[in-house]
């Protein structure tokens, strides 16, 4: 099985509260230093609940995903948009992470 393989699956490892990275909403996204990205995390509190919440998400810009695949600090409005993607879904009984099926293209501009 090729390396980063299980059971057939990419394995990029697990978040903080211990569970499984996929593929995020737009699949593995190359960093300028030619490593890939799927999911980039923030913990923010929702609800008075410290929570781990997806920072790449539909709603951003070309810009803005650049700006964090580059390796810079979210800026308010990343988070301000990551937040709000997150109680949107929370709301509708989601997890904020992408299931399986829920792949997007990324903007090509902003």
């Amino acid at each position: 099985m090729p390396e980063g393989l299980i059971n057939g699956a990419r394995d990029y490892g697990k978040r903080t509260d211990g569970s499984k990275k996929g593929d995020g909403y737009f699949g593995a996204l190359k960093r300028p230093d030619g490593a890939v990205s799927t999911e980039l995390s923030v913990g923010v509190n929702l609800g008075g609940e410290e929570r781990e919440i997806p920072l790449l998400v539909p709603t951003l810009t070309k810009g803005e995903i650049d700006h964090l695949l580059s390796g810079k600090a979210p800026t308010k409005e990343i988070i301000r948009k990551s937040v709000e993607h997150a109680r949107a879904r929370l709301s509708n009984k989601q997890d904020p992470y992408a299931g399986a099926g829920e792949r997007v293209a990324p903007p090509t501009e902003d």
